[in-house]
């Protein structure tokens, strides 16, 4: 899949993410021609650790975990991590990277630009009370925690939203690539196994949410999965 569309892979990696959490991640990272693949243990149905089988114990608290550890598994099919991965190489394919990167540059240079014109005014300063001195120190809390505040809400926002938009194209990404059918059913095994909320108010996710719920992503999947 990564040479279908020219994705310089060198090595994949499966981390023991179960060591310290349940979670399931996957990413990629790299510079260059350079790129490596990693994977969660608890993303791979036959890798996770919650679906190996216990020890066998005295007790009976042994036969009872492993008919949990049987009526329900963790992680995705190796179809489903391939779907799942799409989606990440969607990212890369797409360059989503690259933008948040000039994004993020881009306003640290406005940041520092406004503080290099606004750290001179003297009319800043005797608003907080120094009329004879002007502390830098002072000054980059004023500049920065309330005069740049409406700004940082407002640019938090857009991020968002943007964030919200390169998600959907990374899906469809993968769904161009075949992948909706398991894509779909990935994201509700995820979903279950992370512990999410399917269900969300629009106006509350669309402000705070940098992924679009779940029942949003499937429904752009659905006429896919359906074709």
């Amino acid at each position: 899949m990564a040479k279908s569309i020219d994705f310089p892979l060198t090595k994949v990696y499966v981390v023991e993410g179960s060591k310290r959490s349940s979670h399931s991640n996957a990413y990629f990272y790299g510079f260059f021609k350079n790129k490596r693949i990693v994977l969660f243990d608890t993303l791979l149905e036959d890798y996770s650790a919650l679906n190996k089988e216990p020890a066998e114990g005295e007790d009976g608290e042994n036969e009872e975990t492993k008919s949990k550890t049987k009526s329900k598994k963790q992680g995705c099919k190796n179809e489903e991590v391939l779907a799942v991965l799409g989606h990440e190489l969607g990212h890369w394919k797409l360059g989503h990277t690259v933008k948040n990167i000039i994004i993020s540059q881009m306003n640290s240079f406005l940041c520092f630009f406004l503080f290099a014109v606004l750290i001179g005014r003297k009319e800043l300063f005797a608003a907080f009370g120094f009329y004879d001195t002007q502390p830098t120190l002072i000054g980059l809390m004023i500049i920065f925690q309330f005069i740049f505040s409406p700004y940082n809400e407002v640019l938090s926002f857009c991020l968002t939203v943007l964030s919200r938009r390169f998600e959907f194209q990374a899906d469809a990404f993968a769904k161009e690539l075949g992948k909706a059918k398991d894509l779909y059913s990935a994201l509700i095994k995820l979903n279950k196994d992370n512990l999410g909320f399917p269900v969300s108010d629009w106006i509350f996710s669309m402000w705070h949410y940098s992924h679009p719920p779940l029942l949003e992503r499937l429904q752009a999947l659905k006429d896919a999965k359906q074709e």
